[in-house]
């Protein structure tokens, strides 16, 4: 007899297997039935299929951009090779970006105050930085 309960793994629902990022698994924080089929879930699918994708990491909610309403985590970094219109690499650094995905691309159906941390987050990456940077939903780049 034991003191204790055999552990129980709650977690592994909400972990998808990924080569290309910088973890064996990604950890999906979207609401679905299917973590497959979250917004989530097809963001990383689709990032799997591309050739283009050298790298890309779930960002950690330690990972805080500073903003004047409030501190925001944006949800995803990634490296990309550049390509030409043809789709050949051009030999040009790596492009990095920065993806927000959300249930939606319209950001009036988000909350005020994610809306604003957005937005500050858009033009902290574009223009200060100079990071690509959008929110996405049905395409991934």
């Amino acid at each position: 007899m034991t003191q204790f309960q055999d552990e129980i793994e709650t977690w592994q629902e909400y972990l998808i297997p990924a080569n290309r990022s910088v973890y064996d698994h990604v950890i999906i924080d979207s609401q679905a039935e299917n973590i497959q089929d979250s917004i989530e879930g097809k963001f990383v699918a689709d990032l799997e299929k591309r050739d283009d994708v050298q790298l890309f990491v779930k960002l950690p909610n330690w990972f805080t951009v500073p903003t004047p309403v409030g501190e925001y985590n944006p949800d995803w970094a990634i490296i990309m090779e550049d390509r030409d219109e043809h789709g050949e690499a051009v030999g040009k650094p790596l492009l990095y970006l920065i993806r927000e995905t959300k249930g939606t691309t319209n950001l009036d159906e988000l909350r005020p105050d994610e809306r604003r941390k957005i937005l500050c987050g858009k033009k902290h990456f574009n223009q200060a930085l100079g990071v690509d940077y959008e929110v996405n939903i049905e395409r991934v780049l």
